[in-house]
């Protein structure tokens, strides 16, 4: 590839040296440039068509010449950018300013992150103009020197990461029918090869369509429309100003699945899950293959007696003249507890043994303050839970009692 300023500096020196006058200097930057055009980007300024218009060195639009450059640049591992433009007051642009993407410097903001840049101050430019004499584009260089070498992987460029116009209807397509971000994407690139796109352009894609869908609506309603559009089964309450305190809702399969395996409910509260701090009630079943399945979710106002007896009753309603559960498993929530004895209450009621172990071993972390004892505590309380017969479970009971000798506050808790 020839350098412009090596061929400017055998200028300058014939310019000393030959005495050259001004319009043979002229002259010869002219064919410096002609030069340039057709080794950098295969441009012919000197051919001419026969209706004398200058070929292969104009463009029918600005798209095409914008897309002609970008394919020239990328080949030789590089990409290009607008960096400003220029338009009449009808909106026409008749002038664009193109760079190299890794123009310009880096604006540091105060934050505490560490961030890094591709930025290295790359002058790189290019003019592309607008001709009414041919009604057509022109392309012009103004700097064809690139301060870093050229790129072996085109995946660290957010520009060539865009996804087409087609790429972006495949994603919303896909999207719709519940394929996974990764499934889209190898679907992506099965189709154009030359694809560099990233997991996360998938993430982004995807919520921009979620913004435009949801655009002028409020999330609740954006919530309501879901449900109602995917044929959920969902009760809610609201209060004296119309809000919303208690939202229950199962999905359409769940709905199936609960009917046939209603036997086993392990129902457990979470929080800090959304903006508006409201508890998430989780429910869960278990098939006949100790698979389990999740039945419905519900956010409620409060963790109060009243609100958990709403969520059972929505849960009852579902079942119509299906079996009621038979064993329910919650963790120590008093008022969880006193809403499945209202609801169910012929329905065995046990603690969930997780919740149990994470309460023995929390105390034991405070009562037991050797090392080497905590450990045989673990080993003792794993190989009880894990008991296969009562005789087992006896043996392994014994043991743990013989170790807990030195803590007999543990014992007792």
């Amino acid at each position: 590839m020839i350098s412009l300023e090596i061929a400017k500096s055998h200028l300058l020196v014939a310019s000393f040296n030959l005495r050259i006058c001004g319009r043979c200097i002229a002259r010869v930057k002219r064919q410096i440039y002609y030069t340039v055009m057709f080794k950098l980007f295969g441009i012919n300024i000197f051919a001419r068509d026969e209706d004398t218009s200058i070929k292969n060195s104009l463009f029918e639009s600005r798209e095409e010449l914008f897309e002609w450059t970008q394919n020239k640049a990328r080949s030789l591992g590089y990409v290009i950018v607008t960096k400003r433009s220029k338009a009449y007051a009808n909106n026409f642009v008749y002038n664009v300013v193109l760079m190299c993407d890794r123009g310009g410097e880096y604006k540091a903001t105060n934050t505490v992150r560490a961030s890094g840049t591709r930025k290295t101050n790359c002058k790189f430019e290019l003019e592309g103009k607008y001709s009414k004499e041919h009604n057509k584009w022109t392309l012009r260089v103004i700097c064809d020197d690139h301060n870093h070498p050229p790129a072996q992987h085109m995946e660290g460029h957010p520009f060539v990461r865009r996804l087409s116009v087609d790429e972006t209807q495949l994603v919303e397509d896909l999207t719709r029918k519940n394929l996974p971000p990764r499934d889209i994407l190898s679907t992506l690139k099965g189709q154009n090869e030359n694809n560099v796109s990233v997991i996360q352009t998938i993430y982004n894609a995807q919520q921009k369509i979620r913004r435009q869908e949801q655009a002028g609506k409020t999330p609740m309603q954006v919530l309501m429309s879901i449900l109602h559009t995917n044929n959920y089964l969902y009760e809610f309450t609201t209060g004296d100003s119309n809000e919303l305190e208690n939202l229950f809702f199962v999905h359409p399969t769940s709905w199936k699945i609960w009917r046939a395996f209603p036997h086993v409910l392990m129902i457990d509260a979470t929080y800090k899950t959304n903006k508006y701090n409201k508890p998430l009630v989780e429910i869960v079943g278990v098939t006949s293959t100790r698979k389990t399945f999740s039945v419905g979710f519900a956010f409620i106002h409060r963790e109060k007696e009243t609100n958990y007896t709403w969520v059972l009753n929505c849960v009852k309603s579902i079942l119509d003249k299906c079996m009621h559960p038979r064993v329910i498993i919650t963790d120590r929530e008093l008022a969880l507890i006193n809403a499945c004895e209202t609801v169910f209450p012929d329905a065995t009621r046990q603690l969930c043994r997780w919740h149990i172990e994470q309460n023995i071993l929390k105390i034991s972390s405070k009562i037991i303050t050797l090392d080497d004892d905590r450990n045989s505590f673990r080993i003792l309380w794993n190989l009880l839970l894990g008991s296969p017969t009562l005789m087992a479970y006896t043996e392994n009971y014994q043991r743990l009692q013989s170790m807990l000798i030195k803590y007999p506050r543990k014992l007792v808790y």
